[in-house]
This record gives C-alpha cells, sequence and structure tokens, in this order.
C-alpha cells in the first residue's frame, strides 16, 4: 500500500523506518512545525530528520485541517500516525481510501490520550503495550487491529520504556498493514476506558506524601524528561531515580544526608541515586555527596 506517515518525536521514528524497508511505500511524511531556537534558527524534530535522510518530502502545516488538499496530492491509499501531535478532522480521515490508523503506546482502552506511558509507570501498571487502531473522531476511541503486551521492569523508567515501545510498534505496524484487508476489528470497550492527559507542570515535582514505592514510580514516569523535581533549600534539584526502602520519618524530611540520600515519604523513605544541581551535571549520589551535604531535617518539597 500507499502510505502518508504522520509522526513527530522520537518515539515514531522506528514506525518510520521500519515502512521505509517493507514491501509498502511510504508517499510522505507529515510533522509537526520546526521548533524556532534563537537567532533565527530552527530544530527539525527526529521525524523530520529521520525522512529527510530518505528523501522523502516532508509537510509540516501548522493546522493539518487547513491543508487537506495537499494531502490528497500524496496519493495515498492509508494514513498512519505516530504520536502525530494534531487531531485529525473527519475531512482528513476522508482524504484516505483505507482511512487512517494510530500507533497508541498502550493497551487500549487503558490510557488513551496524550502521556500512557508516563501514566502507566505512574499507575503503577506491570504490563502494558501498543494497539494499533483505526482512527476516528474520539481521542483513541477507534477499534483495535492488533496490539502486543510486554511486562514493564521494576526499574525501567520512562525513557528506557518508550525506546522499547517504539520498537515493538513498528514490528506491529508492519504486520497489521500487510494483513490489512483481512482483519477483523475490534470495538474498544469504553466501559473500561481510562484517559491521561499533557503533564502540567506542577506534576514534575516530587510529592513526598505519597507512599515511598508511588515516588519511586514518580520519578520513573518522569525520566529522563521532564525529569522528577524538588526543592531544598530554596533550590530545585532534578532527581533521576531513586529505590524505596523501610525506614519512617516526616514526609519530605531528609533524614540521612551522609553516604546517602534518603527522604522520608507517607510510608517508608526513598534512597535517592541520581541528581543534579541547578546549573551542574548529572551525577550519580556518591559522587553528589563527596561534593555537597544537606542538613538532617531538611524540607523537600515545592515551589512556594
Amino acid at each position: 500500500m500507499k502510505v502518508l506517515f504522520m509522526g513527530t518525536p522520537e518515539f515514531a521514528v522506528p514506525s518510520l523506518e521500519r515502512l521505509m524497508s517493507s514491501a509498502h511505500t511510504v508517499v510522505g511524511v507529515v510533522a509537526q512545525p520546526d521548533r524556532a531556537l534563537k537567532r533565527g534558527k530552527v530544530e527539525y524534530c527526529a521525524v523530520k530528520t529521520a525522512a529527510l535522510r530518505h528523501g522523502l518530502t516532508v509537510f509540516q502545516p501548522n493546522r493539518i485541517r487547513d491543508d487537506v488538499a495537499r494531502l490528497k496530492e500524496f496519493g495515498a491509499d492509508i494514513g498512519v500516525t505516530a504520536a502525530y501531535g494534531q487531531l485529525l478532522t473527519q475531512e482528513v480521515l476522508d482524504a484516505f481510501p483505507k482511512g487512517v490508523i494510530n500507533v497508541h503506546a498502550s493497551l487500549l482502552p487503558k490510557y488513551r490520550g496524550a502521556s500512557p506511558i508516563y501514566s502507566a509507570i505512574l499507575g503503577g501498571e506491570k504490563v502494558t503495550g501498543v494497539t494499533i487502531m483505526r482512527t476516528e473522531l474520539g481521542l483513541d476511541t477507534g477499534d483495535m487491529l492488533a496490539s502486543v503486551s510486554t511486562e514493564i521492569g521494576e526499574t525501567e523508567t520512562a525513557s528506557e520504556l518508550t525506546s522499547r515501545l517504539a520498537v515493538l510498534g513498528a514490528e506491529l505496524l508492519e504486520k497489521t498493514l500487510d494483513g490489512y484487508d483481512g482483519i477483523e476489528a475490534v470495538k474498544q470497550d469504553d466501559g473500561k476506558a481510562t484517559k491521561c492527559r499533557t503533564i502540567k507542570k506542577a506534576e514534575e515535582y516530587i510529592d513526598f506524601t505519597r507512599d515511598a514505592k508511588a515516588v519511586v514510580d514518580q520519578i520513573r514516569a518522569l525520566a529522563d524528561t521532564p525529569c522528577a523535581k524538588t526543592v531544598i533549600g530554596g533550590e530545585t534539584y532534578k532527581i533521576y531515580a531513586a529505590a524505596a526502602t523501610d525506614g519512617s520519618g516526616e514526609a519530605g524530611v531528609i533524614t540521612e544526608s551522609g553516604d546517602r540520600l534518603v527522604i522520608a515519604c507517607g510510608s517508608g523513605v526513598v534512597e535517592i541515586l541520581s541528581i543534579q544541581a541547578p546549573g551542574k551535571r548529572r551525577l550519580g549520589i556518591a559522587e553528589f555527596l563527596r561534593g555537597r551535604k544537606f542538613d538532617i531535617g531538611a524540607a523537600c518539597g515545592k515551589p512556594q
């Protein structure tokens, strides 16, 4: 089939690469507009960079709904989206004779929306996966064509899981397109659906009133970007890794700062394993504590 690929971040790149080596033909790529930098420079998204390596035409509309005629010019049989970043109108969907399918990083109907990987780890899930679904006007509500599941590692971060799911999704996408005309789609059970949204700035700050495992899950869910944060002594520190352990104390208060950095939670304590001070590089905790110590009893929290 002739495919118009729509995607933006690194998660979508393995799917594009897989299609380029498949029996299908990628007739073009649609991505979000370039990001403006200082001094008139721009930053290409990961998908555009990959597409240009293959000599593909890249179309970057500010609003895809306003450029349906241009989409039709590609002559694609089907549209494929993978973390594209814009909602598609019915007119856009109708521009493709075989419709549009989406690579979604969760086991639908759980975690419909913009942050399924973050939400799965934050929710303490042990298993997640990728679903290939038909795109319709509802947000990730379309009929399911295929899915694949995988266990989430106990210490696996969102960035690590994203990389794995991207590869699994790419493999599943190719298989789905290969057998597309013979697949019997399955409707989602809306009664089991859960939704997730874009991560808010305030949610990047660690909530130490939760139990220690939940705090560790929050840190894993935010690693490596935008990264979990906490304020200590008026300065904001990025926390990249931590481990839950036994202990007690007032939630959000440092209980050890010698060879280890330990912070009490609502239940249990967390030992910080990797940290970054303002304006400094990321360090393992042993190296960090050789140059800086915190006062026992110091509070860790959110900006005032």
